[in-house]
């Protein structure tokens, strides 16, 4: 038999707002609820970096960098207006 190999994770320290961190969490917590019972942080942030990835496949340094730009620019443009700024 083939000898099993097992994935090779390392931890890191990122960065995130709480909003981020909450939606996080509120995914994992649905996909407990529905019956995914080992679903937590880890796993939602993998997914979506799994996502990623399939967003820039084959894609090209210009095009990565401007996926970039135009879902960071959307994101501002969909920001609620700071009173300040009036």
């Amino acid at each position: 038999m083939g000898q099993v190999t097992r994935a090779h994770y390392r931890v890191i320290a990122t960065s995130l707002l709480s909003t981020n961190i909450d939606e996080v969490d509120r995914v994992a917590d649905v996909l407990r609820e529905e019956g995914w019972p080992h679903a937590n942080r880890s796993l939602v942030i993998r997914e979506a970096i799994a996502r990623l990835s399939e967003d820039l496949h084959g894609k090209t340094a210009e095009e990565i960098f401007r996926y970039f730009i135009d879902r960071r620019g959307r994101r501002i443009a969909q920001a609620p207006k700071s009173s300040a700024s009036t």
